[in-house]
């Protein structure tokens, strides 16, 4: 493949110098031989002519080349030159940078595209300034740290997105089990998780908000802040999570990025700039987050979560992921399920569910997802009790108003509530749902359900 980049200067040299084309070469045409000497001399086959003659391409032998890349700074020159090498070669591939706004096709010649040169070169740099940003969290990170132990905290009932970038974090330190736990209050209870730890041999210890700091130990959050805890955790060393900020808090190292669709992506992003290629474990585990968090790149995902999943599928057991995705589903769970079904309302799109009492946090966001199968539903409100806590989970299609926006404006201020557009949930422990409801029954939960579908309502006006 032949490819041919035409400029007044050496501007596209210096931008295409070290761009590596697999399946052919770059010649450049520039205007003054001066020019042309210089790229020379920097290693670039050149030539140089008068770009609007045809006696220039001639010598070129132009039917040789297979795509010509142009920037000519005036427009009326640069529309001349793509009409003259339009009608020395029918055929020819032709991308012509341009400074308008939008880049656009000629209905008329579908091998010619304009192309933004600002925004060519805006992707080109941000790509480039997010890996160096990137390499230096990294840095800072392992400053940081140091040599200390350190505690990696998880939320109560840690998913797949937080076991894997807990992983990842402790690769990036380059550390074992012994000196880098990965730990949670609470402990790991849906079976697609429980599998997950078993099948990629990651262990998860219980601890105790007494034992965080003991022996000096570093603390380092990932996929949740400290404002998700009901006690405080002290010094906090480290944050990394892609949850909307929901209080203020300190911490001597934060990386949010909300955009984001899961921490996993974060991390990926980590591993890659620290030039760390994944093992099978550790990219299985990244991967898997990136999907359950983002319903496979369907809900809350970006292009940073697409690149991130892109990059890791080569390393990744897709074998195992789905072992882990289809895990024996324990009786009671059905039973909880086939429970929770026979006290569904349907109210204008919304699907209110309260399941009482029940064993596993989990069950409350599976159902609310089930939910949304449910034909007219476009929201789907699961509430239980689990132990001292009422769960209430809330999921949307994605293209209404934000869950996580509603949730935190009714409950924020009695419990820990939030999340983004499509998913959302609030814990709100039971002393501190009496002193608001008065007390604590299925009815009344079930009533304070209610103000989520008069605001969803309201949200939905408003927009």
């Amino acid at each position: 493949m032949q490819y041919l980049a035409i400029c007044e200067d050496d501007l596209l040299f210096q931008f295409m110098r070290h761009v590596a084309i697999e399946d052919g070469e770059i010649r450049f045409l520039v205007q003054d031989e001066s020019v042309a000497r210089r790229i020379k001399r920097l290693g670039g086959k050149v030539s140089h002519g008068d770009l609007l003659k045809e006696e220039t391409y001639k010598k070129l032998k132009l039917h040789y080349v297979d795509h010509a890349i142009i920037f000519l700074r005036e427009a009326e020159s640069q529309d001349r030159l793509c009409r003259l090498l339009r009608s020395l070669d029918k055929g020819l591939a032709i991308v012509s940078l341009t400074h308008e706004k939008n880049g656009k096709k000629d209905p008329d010649d579908p091998l010619l595209r304009q192309l933004q040169l600002t925004a060519t070169f805006e992707e080109f740099w941000a790509a480039h300034l997010l890996d160096t940003q990137n390499r230096k969290k990294v840095q800072n990170i392992r400053s940081l740290l140091g040599e200390e132990k350190v505690h990696i905290l998880l939320q109560h009932d840690p998913d797949p997105d937080a076991i894997g970038s807990a992983l990842a974090l402790r690769e990036l330190l380059g550390r074992n089990r012994a000196t880098t736990p990965i730990v949670t209050f609470g402990g790991v209870t849906r079976p697609e998780n429980i599998a997950m730890i078993r099948l990629l041999d990651i262990q998860i210890d219980r601890i105790t908000y007494e034992d965080l700091h003991k022996d000096g130990a570093r603390l380092a959050l990932v996929d949740v802040q400290p404002p998700y805890f009901d006690k405080s955790l002290g010094r906090v060393d480290l944050v990394i999570d892609h949850h909307p900020k929901r209080a203020n808090f300190k911490a001597r190292f934060t990386d949010l990025r909300t955009p984001y669709g899961a921490t996993a992506t974060i991390f990926t992003e980590y591993i890659r700039a620290a030039g760390i290629e994944p093992s099978q474990r550790l990219a299985t585990a990244l991967l898997y987050g990136i999907k359950t968090d983002t319903l496979f790149l369907e809900r809350g995902s970006n292009l940073a979560d697409l690149s991130a999943f892109t990059y890791l599928y080569p390393f990744a057991n897709k074998a195992m992921i789905t072992r882990i995705e289809r895990p024996a589903l324990p009786r009671e769970d059905l039973e909880a399920l086939g429970r929770a079904l026979s006290r569904l309302q349907l109210d204008n799109g919304v699907a209110v569910i309260h399941m009482g009492e029940i064993n596993r946090e989990d069950v409350i966001p599976q159902m609310a997802e089930f939910c949304l199968q449910i034909e007219g539903v476009e929201w789907g409100v699961v509430s239980g009790l689990v132990n001292d806590r009422v769960v209430i989970s809330v999921r949307n299609v994605g293209y209404v108003k934000s869950a996580g926006e509603i949730l935190k404006k009714l409950y924020d201020d009695i419990g820990s509530a939030g999340g983004h557009r499509a998913m959302a949930k609030a814990v709100i422990p039971l002393d501190r749902f009496k002193e608001r409801f008065g007390e604590v029954s299925d009815k009344v939960i079930r009533d304070a359900m209610v103000p989520l579908i008069v605001e969803r309502d309201i949200e939905s006006a408003h927009g």
